[in-house]
């Protein structure tokens, strides 16, 4: 390619799946090319494979492990979204090397797909022009596509790539999609910039735990969309970060660190905050005039609200009424709401899923979990999905014994009465109770030899009593067990026939330490408790780091007692029983966090667990849960 074509700019115009429009200049690529060539590569020739050593790739892996855990569920949708043939995502840090990647079988198999792996290096200095490399230059997304690449050896290929910013405006990773140049679709491009804008907005919130995230945005239907602002705001009400639509929408104001929200906006931060602390979406004007809908940015189940400045009122703008859709919560949805956060959970949702179809085919669902995790409960709400009842029987197996077994199972007459052909009526016991609902028979491990095996009869036999109508049948059993069906089986306690017959399908309740969703659960509790307490962000990592293992029991008493101690309507971490890790008297702040109560409650907490741990900054980061370079920025002097 002579320096002529090499020069020709030329303007590319795609309409995006989204409605946007992309356009690439051709400039940079010149000067790619330029730098390309100046590192002695030679387009005719073949790139250099740079891939770092294993060692070196596990220390670069884990040094972008916080970055991972927010880029790796948007890199599956990015691959979901854009399947077809011959194609992959990338996932690159800031030196331009690939931490993941993603590919069909057509592209793993390719000259490309063999060279992008995961501690590949895709700087121009090793690759030529590329979307990476020419991404990591620029800081800016790129478009790179057939003979646009440096070699000719990579001319079929279409790559689409964006940055990774944090709120330090520092780029941390970089997103890219490439494909067969002969199936290169323009609307790639959006797509990669969404996924990046989402990590964004994830690192934004994540790095600002302890702050008021604050959403909004000049459309209240946008809130739940990439393109919102955020601010974090402190308990002052001052503005301690802002993410680059926050920074767009509000141009012309100065949004730095330590200007006040009252600064900015025509209300009073308290006025703003109390409401947007009661779950409301509100309406307010900027100091310049502009409207904007605003609300935290992980609060749900909103209202939209107007709140007027106290510096001038405009009669002529419309007053937002609340949606009547989300005014009232009905009676089911709030009963709903008293139980299923305990099985919220990525991992449980899925095996629930496989027992409402075990449940089709009248199968048995063993639930199995530690003592306290949520089992009957979880029997509950599967009774509750799938099958239309309200009757579901409890039978505490740990309690049965051989001499009271019968009345309890049977009724009065006992089971002789009970199997009878011709009974005229069916005693009262809680097998006929749960007819035409669900039985749960809990801690089944207990059960006595002599009453699995009759059990084991009333389960072969399909669950078909008796009635004084017609022949009816318990429509769904739930078992629960602290033991798993392994060691049930292996056990030479159990009766085999028993255990047939209730090993239908099964259900892995986790402890509370392993719940994905454990925030949820705890926030929940509290407003169980009391709907004006709230935690602060720093106690719901500490309560998260703990063990727990009274389970749900132990969390909520645990939390009734903060309730009881608090002397504000916040939680702090101190008031967490038990735990010596929490005073911290004894540990100074460092001299930025000194003049914000939240920043200085969280780097002491941070300094004082960094201690406690032996310096384990691991430890502290799985417990805290906060990333180690924040471990790292409050723990350096000590």
């Amino acid at each position: 390619m002579n320096e002529n074509s090499i020069i020709n700019i030329v303007e590319f115009e795609a309409q995006t799946a989204l409605g946007t429009e992309i356009k690439t200049s051709k400039a940079s690529l010149d000067d790619s090319w330029r730098r390309s060539s100046s590192f002695g590569l030679d387009p005719n020739g073949k790139p250099v494979d740079a891939v770092i050593s294993e060692v070196d790739f596990y220390q670069v892996n884990q040094k972008n492990e916080y970055i991972k855990q927010f880029v790796m569920p948007e890199l599956e949708l990015l691959y979901n979204q854009i399947a077809g043939t011959n194609f992959m995502v990338a996932y690159a840090d800031n030196s331009g090397i690939v931490i993941d990647a993603l590919r069909d079988e057509e592209f793993k198999n390719s000259d490309a797909g063999r060279a992008v792996v995961p501690g590949s290096i895709w700087t121009e200095q090793c690759r030529g022009t590329n979307a990476l490399g020419l991404c990591l230059h620029t800081g800016s997304s790129q478009i790179v596509a057939g003979r646009d690449h440096f070699f000719r050896k990579l001319g079929g290929l279409s790559c689409f790539a964006a940055p990774i910013y944090n709120p330090r405006n520092e780029i941390v990773g970089m997103i890219d999609a490439t494909s067969d140049a002969s199936s290169r679709q323009h609307h790639t491009l959006a797509l990669v910039k969404l996924a990046c804008m989402n990590v964004e907005n994830r690192i934004f919130i994540d790095e600002f735990q302890g702050f008021s995230v604050i959403s909004f945005h000049a459309r209240h239907e946008y809130l739940s969309t990439t393109s919102v602002a955020l601010l974090a705001v402190d308990e002052l009400g001052f503005i301690e970060g802002a993410n680059t639509n926050a920074q767009i929408m509000l141009n012309g104001l100065n949004i730095s660190q330590k200007r006040h929200f009252g600064d900015v906006f025509e209300i009073p931060f308290s006025n703003a905050i109390t409401r947007l602390g009661s779950n409301e979406i509100i309406r307010i004007h900027d100091v310049m005039g502009s409207a904007v809908f605003m609300e935290l940015s992980e609060s749900t189940n909103k209202r939209i609200v107007e709140l007027n400045s106290i510096k001038k009122t405009n009669s002529l703008m419309p007053k937002f009424q609340s949606h009547p859709e989300q005014k009232n919560v009905s009676k089911k949805q709030k009963s709903e709401c008293n139980f299923n956060y305990i099985i919220e959970d990525s991992g449980l949702k899925k095996h629930l899923d496989v027992a409402g179809k075990a449940l089709k085919q009248n199968l048995c669902i063993f639930i199995e979990g530690p003592r306290g995790s949520g089992k009957k409960t979880t029997a509950i709400e599967l009774h509750r999905r799938f099958l239309n009842s309200k009757k579901i029987i409890e039978i505490k197996c740990d309690l049965l014994s051989e001499d009271n077994f019968e009345n309890e199972l049977f009724g009065d007459e006992g089971k002789l009465a009970f199997f009878r052909q011709n009974q005229p009526a069916m005693p009262k016991g809680k097998l006929y109770k749960a007819i035409g609902g669900s039985l749960f028979l809990k801690n089944v491990e207990h059960t006595p030899l002599k009453i699995q095996r009759v059990l084991a009869q009333v389960l072969e036999a399909n669950q078909e009593f008796k009635t004084e109508e017609n022949t009816n049948k318990v429509r769904a059993i739930f078992v629960s067990s602290r033991i798993s069906i392994a060691d049930l089986h292996a056990s030479q306690d159990m009766d085999p026939i028993f255990l047939e017959n209730i090993c239908g399908a099964s259900v892995i309740v986790p402890s509370i330490n392993q719940r994905i969703e454990f925030k949820k659960i705890a926030t929940e509790i509290l407003r169980q408790i009391s709907s004006e307490h709230k935690f602060s962000q720093l106690t719901l990592n500490v309560l998260k780091g703990m063990d727990w293992p009274g389970q749900i029991k132990q969390l909520k008493n645990t939390i009734k007692l903060m309730v009881a101690k608090s002397d504000s309507l916040t939680l702090h971490a101190e008031l967490i029983e038990g735990d010596q890790n929490f005073n911290l008297d004894q540990v100074v702040p460092c001299v930025s966090c000194a003049k914000s109560p939240i920043k200085k409650e969280n780097c002491i907490l941070i300094k004082k667990t960094f201690l406690d741990s032996g310096r384990n900054v691991s430890l502290v980061s799985r417990r805290l849960g906060v990333s180690r370079n924040t471990i790292y920025k409050h723990t350096k002097a000590i």
